[in-house]
């Protein structure tokens, strides 16, 4: 049988979605906002829509179907803060961390160590948070998080209507001429599940700006800015360019980098393997701007990671272009 809970309204609220994510931390947002979609959520014995405005005393009862329910559980994660108000975090996400669940799983380990962090941890603590844009789990950097319902809502609106400039570093394969372009490819879905490709007339549109940053030989330092917000777009647009991530073997790139690849003369040790320089993707989300809520600017960046930069200092070493 269906699980029901009951609940009493203890204050004003903009819409009933708004009521349960105050009263239900441990739910997600998403799965709040589909079961009152469903018609799961009564108020005085009535099936209310997301448009309901619930009073205080109000009796609530939400159904939950028996199929699982992700409930997010605080864990500690460590992870850099790198900006927290009383209503937004940003943090420094750490390489191979999914911030959503993956499929056929019932956890997302990042949303784990958010709630830990701003439950236990944080200067301005609260219940809840609000995931409002993505990084792959094999992504570094700048990643944003409202900590309450009308940030979430300002922040979405930023993301959607493109108010959000985000630089990301990417190593590429192959050598790319100096200097700047735009990327103008459409991209949609991939019959392989987890997968987008580029396709011409029939995908939503995608553009993107780059810049040389630094060539080695076999091998290019590109600053990318997207300048909309489809799924593996900025791994596409440069796969699209004939220089896929150097790492990335969904869109050409390798599975992984090596010193011996990048080293002249390079001797493997017997009876080991060689370790990898660079066991994920060459991309890392260096920078974020825009305006919050009060017309105040925000910028924020996350310094490159450790991996990504002994990687450079090795293509700088031996792949110096002469």
């Amino acid at each position: 049988m269906a699980d029901t809970i009951e609940l009493t309204v203890d204050d004003r609220y903009q819409d009933i979605v708004e009521f349960l994510a105050a009263a239900l931390p441990s739910l997600p947002l998403s799965r709040l906002r589909r079961l009152v979609a469903h018609g799961h959520a009564a108020v005085e014995g009535r099936r209310v829509d997301h448009r309901f405005v619930p009073q205080p005393g109000q009796a609530v009862v939400l159904t939950l179907p028996e199929t699982p329910i992700v409930r997010y559980e605080p864990r500690k994660l460590d992870f850099e803060v790198l900006h927290e108000d009383p209503h937004l975090l940003a943090i420094d996400k750490p390489a191979g961390v999914g911030v959503i669940p993956a499929p056929g799983t019932l956890e997302a380990t990042l949303i784990n160590g958010l709630l830990w962090h701003i439950q236990r941890e944080s200067p301005s603590p609260c219940q809840r948070i609000h995931i409002v844009h993505r990084l792959d789990k094999d992504t570094t950097g700048v990643l944003l998080v409202a900590k309450d319902l009308p940030t979430a809502r300002h922040l979405s609106a930023c993301f959607e209507q493109r108010r959000v400039s985000k630089h990301y570093l990417a190593l590429v394969r192959g050598e790319m001429a100096a200097g700047e372009g735009e990327v103008d490819l459409p991209i949609a879905p991939s019959a392989t599940r987890g997968k987008m490709r580029v396709r011409r007339g029939e995908g939503r549109p995608a553009r993107s700006r780059f810049r040389v940053l630094e060539c080695f030989r076999g091998y290019t330092l590109v600053e990318v800015r997207p300048l909309t917000g489809r799924q593996h777009q900025v791994r596409l647009h440069l796969a699209g360019l004939g220089h896929p991530l150097a790492v990335d073997p969904l869109y050409g790139g390798a599975a992984a980098l090596y010193l011996s690849e990048i080293k002249p003369g390079y001797r493997r040790k017997e009876g080991r393997p060689e370790a990898p320089l660079m066991p994920r993707l060459t991309l890392h989300a260096r920078r974020v701007e825009l305006e919050l809520a009060d017309g105040s600017p925000l910028a924020v960046e996350a310094p490159l990671p450790a991996d990504f930069d002994r990687l450079l200092r090795s293509l700088r070493k031996y792949r110096t272009r002469r």
